[in-house]
């Protein structure tokens, strides 16, 4: 597995629970980057452009990539329309180790074709990405209950998320009402995934705040990062940048 060294980039991930108000903190995180000089290439948009990931040489001059988890393409695409998708009689097809099978797998990809090579002994680049391994060690187990957080690191995809840690995760914390009643408003982004369900959005509030969670990076040398998911959009915003700020003023003064 390919460590992380200390002359690496840094990786900043977002998680939450579903409707906790992780697109508005992608944006204050990309924001914040941008007035320090950083220049983002969108792995997301470029994903469902061409049904593929970027190679690193498609990345031109950025200093940062904008990411996700599920990928956009290839085995993320299939978990996104098929693994994860609510079906109308409320069957589920997959379990949750062949659920995480499929994302450890997908994450795997991701990070050897992209998140290693662009980061690698460039301290002057940064990359935000919308969940990753936390939610797999917070979702699964709660889809079966036989899946255990050492069971879950064994696959090779998560094994190598905590072995090339991310710098922070930037954890949003959102009561399970809030963020279900934000999920039925929306009208453009409708997932459609069968965990938008509150008694399980409920029990996922605890769960990433669990040591099952939390525990695997903070051994690894990840900080944890909490924002108010229940705030409006400016105290978040703010809150994000600040926290941002707090660990991580040095980016900008490196030379790009």
């Amino acid at each position: 597995m390919i460590k992380r060294a200390d002359n690496d980039g840094l990786h900043i991930i977002i998680e939450g629970i579903d409707g906790s108000g992780k697109s508005t903190v992608s944006r204050a995180c990309e924001s914040w980057a941008e007035a320090r000089g950083a220049k983002f290439f969108n792995v997301i948009e470029f994903s469902e452009r061409e049904g593929r990931l970027p190679d690193i040489t498609e990345t031109g001059d950025a200093n940062g990539l904008l990411m996700a988890e599920p990928t956009f393409c290839w085995c993320g695409k299939a978990i996104r329309d098929e693994i994860i998708t609510k079906r109308e009689n409320g069957t589920v097809r997959y379990s949750g180790w062949e659920t995480a099978h499929a994302f450890a797998t997908d994450r795997l990809v991701q990070f050897r074709r992209l998140v290693i090579p662009f980061l690698q002994n460039h301290p002057e680049r940064i990359i935000f990405q919308d969940r990753c391994l936390a939610s797999t060690l917070a979702y699964q187990p709660l889809q079966d209950k036989s899946l255990t957080t050492e069971k879950l690191l064994e696959l090779p995809g998560n094994e190598q998320t905590i072995n090339f840690y991310p710098s922070m995760l930037l954890l949003i914390r959102t009561e399970a009402a809030a963020a279900m009643s934000r999920l039925e408003k929306r009208t453009e982004k409708q997932d459609g995934v069968i965990f938008e369900e509150k008694d399980f959005q409920e029990r996922l509030v605890k769960r990433f705040l669990s040591d099952e969670v939390l525990g695997p990076f903070k051994q690894a040398g990840s900080l944890i990062g909490e924002v108010d998911g229940n705030q409006d959009i400016p105290h978040v915003s703010a809150a994000v940048e600040a926290t941002l700020s707090q660990n991580f003023g040095f980016f900008g003064k490196i030379g790009l």
